[in-house]
């Protein structure tokens, strides 16, 4: 066997303990992916034992290289190399590989195992996150070139590069010329299901080629002296590097180069079979001292040559990475009478002007989603300190990138499209949410009165499936005070994604500052006030001016009350709850220009919601308004019919 690889010994031990090692906690967990485990152990060792700079006793080092494992179902491979190289992982973690509570989930999350840098595991997506690290490693690069300089690498298969966000991501960093991104492709033609051939033919390499990425090739995957070298010729390339290497998946186990390699554990005999033909003495989930003091006094000496940043510089860094308190920005009537999109690039200006570390960008929408920074240029290999990205038309890609750039740290990040095609770009959010990261997604065109465009640009079901995602914010103002005071909150968030949706028409010049901040805080805030009236008017964002109009018509006494967040409105206690909606017998009407279903939560059982169940239609804003009777003298009608009751 060992005339087969082009390699050191010591190399080839230490690889092999870790194919076992990693099998090891597959066959304990019952599941797992030992094929990826076999194959690509050659990568994750020549990354970690000779490439990368870290430091496992600060996993949070500011100028660490990246690892992304966007084949994130390589996680046992994955942790198995974290505990060679340091990091807090301890050898009964590893035993309880994908178990509940474990430092070793089934696919690597951010957050739970020390020196896993991003969520992965639905394919693709991670190459995206890769790409976001490396722009907001080149962008900080640019500004503080001896605090931050390093490099991102990822690990991707078939099926990331298979996935459509691939192609996003992959054609920006091509455009960016993120020569710091290093994707190795562990190249080995075969999925879960069979060949690759049976599904995809493509030939990824001309593709990436074509994308302007330098490309490199490793024949044998199991030659780290080849991986090795072509590492190191990539971080000489201007370009982002893909290095092809051609792998055997499961290699020396019982399914060597079959699907069947991709996700079928190792019996305890077949585990056994492998120590052996490995020439491996199996131990109980550990590595043999020599081996771990090796692969770390490596990591260390590497540590200890990393160059020391210039003093003012890295206080010029911290100054800018303080944080600081955001005052909200007075709006004049005029501003308050422009469409809600309007209002909203108007106070991003504003926030920018306190908070350098804000940067972003649209899916090609800057004209209609008002989401840039006025006075910037476009972020570019020529430029990297502007702070407007053109993301082009790739909302998965833009979602993605914008998770990666929050996970690098260091900076805040936007990205803006209409609310119809967040759609697109949804699994991106539910990772956004997942990991913990305040990015902040701009959503405009809010409602029917997209018009002329029709339905596939009217979103109906956007809104509440937004809503459905646990640890997400979706915020959809109704004033002018409350846009103001959502960016304030998106902008101090540390742990939370927020969504903002905006309108494209006006909103009206209704609102103040305190009851904006109060919306936001608490969920929900009077705006029309009674001490005992017999229906509440609840709406949000575009239909407040609606519910205040109807309000203003209806013969009944009421209360308007304008709901940005009502996930946040219903997550409070009941009490605080009562404070914004007594119980005082009053019926509570609902209206919001999407789907009904969900705001019973709100509404209560005697309750009334006035939405739209169905897809719009293709028409002037005003004459969709009225066909689907969202207009004041409709809906006081179905009130005064609903209280008959």
């Amino acid at each position: 066997m060992s005339e087969l690889l082009t390699t050191t010994e010591i190399d080839l031990k230490h690889v092999n303990h870790l194919r076992v090692l990693a099998n090891q906690m597959i066959t304990e967990a019952g599941s797992g992916h030992p094929g990826i485990a076999l194959g690509a152990a050659p990568i994750l060792y020549e990354l970690y034992a000779n490439q990368m700079r870290i430091n496992p006793q600060d996993p949070g080092m500011i100028n660490r290289d990246r690892f992304v494992l966007s084949a994130g179902h390589g996680a046992a491979l994955l942790y198995a190399t974290l505990y060679a190289a340091g990091f807090d992982i301890k050898p009964s973690d590893l035993s309880q590989f994908r178990t509940l509570h474990s430092k070793t989930p089934g696919h690597p999350e951010k957050g739970v195992t020390p020196g896993v840098e991003a969520t992965t595991g639905p394919l693709g997506q991670g190459l995206g996150m890769a790409v976001g690290m490396a722009m907001a490693e080149a962008r900080q690069h640019a500004l503080f070139p001896s605090v931050i300089n390093h490099l991102t690498f990822a690990l991707v298969g078939d099926g990331d590069l298979m996935e459509g966000v691939s192609h996003e991501v992959a054609s920006l960093a091509g455009q960016q010329q993120l020569s710091k991104l290093i994707v190795l492709y562990d190249d080995n033609d075969v999925t879960l299901d069979g060949s690759k051939s049976r599904s995809d033919t493509s030939n990824q390499l001309q593709r990436f080629e074509s994308y302007g990425w330098d490309i490199r090739h490793v024949a044998d995957g199991n030659d780290i002296s080849m991986i090795h070298d072509a590492i190191e010729n990539a971080k000489l390339s201007p370009e982002p590097t893909l290095i092809a290497v051609k792998n055997i998946i499961g290699i020396h186990g019982p399914f060597e180069n079959s699907h069947r390699a991709h996700g079928t554990p190792l019996t305890a005999k077949q585990l056994e079979d492998l120590s052996a033909v490995l020439d491996v003495q199996m131990t109980r989930f550990t590595l043999d001292e020599d081996i771990l003091s090796s692969i770390r006094t490596r990591i260390k000496h590497r540590l200890s040559t990393m160059p020391v940043p210039r003093k003012a510089e890295l206080i010029a860094y911290k100054q800018q990475m303080a944080e600081i308190p955001l005052e909200l920005p007075n709006l004049s009537e005029h501003i308050k009478s422009r469409p809600g999109r309007q209002i909203a690039g108007h106070v991003l200006q504003q926030f920018a002007k306190q908070m350098p570390q804000i940067w972003g960008g649209s899916a090609d929408l800057v004209a209609s989603t008002q989401a840039e920074i006025v006075g910037s240029g476009l972020f570019s290999p020529d430029n990297r300190t502007e702070r407007n990205i053109a993301f082009g038309v790739r909302e998965f890609g833009m979602g993605s990138i914008m998770n990666g750039i929050a996970l690098h740290g260091d900076t805040k990040i936007f990205g803006a499209t209409f609310l119809a095609f967040s759609d697109y770009m949804k699994a991106a959010i539910r990772l956004s949410a997942l990991q913990k990261l305040p990015v902040i997604y701009v959503f405009t065109h809010d409602s029917l009165t997209v018009g002329e465009d029709g339905p596939t640009h009217q979103p109906i079901e956007q809104l509440m499936g937004l809503r459905l995602i646990p640890g997400v914010d979706v915020l959809r103002p109704g004033t002018a005070e409350e846009i103001a005071s959502a960016w304030q909150f998106a902008l101090s968030s540390k742990k939370r994604p927020t969504v903002l949706i905006l309108s494209r028409g006006v909103i009206g010049t209704q609102g103040d500052k305190l009851s904006g901040q109060l919306a936001i805080q608490h969920g929900a805030t009077q705006i029309v006030a009674h001490e005992s009236p017999e229906v509440n008017i609840i709406a949000s964002g575009s239909e407040v001016q609606l519910a205040l109009a109807v309000s203003q018509q209806l013969q009944q006494t009421n209360r308007a009350i304008s709901m940005p967040n009502m996930t946040r409105f219903l997550a409070q206690s009941s009490d605080s709850k009562a404070e914004i909606i007594p119980k005082d017998g009053a019926k509570n009407v609902i209206i919001e220009a999407g789907t009904t279903l969900g705001w019973q939560a709100v509404a209560g059982d005697n309750g009334l919601v006035i939405g739209i169940d169905e897809f719009g239609l293709s028409a002037k804003p005003q004459t969709l308004l009225d066909t689907f009777g969202m207009t004041t003298s409709c809906i006081v009608a179905k009130i005064n019919q609903h209280l008959e009751k």
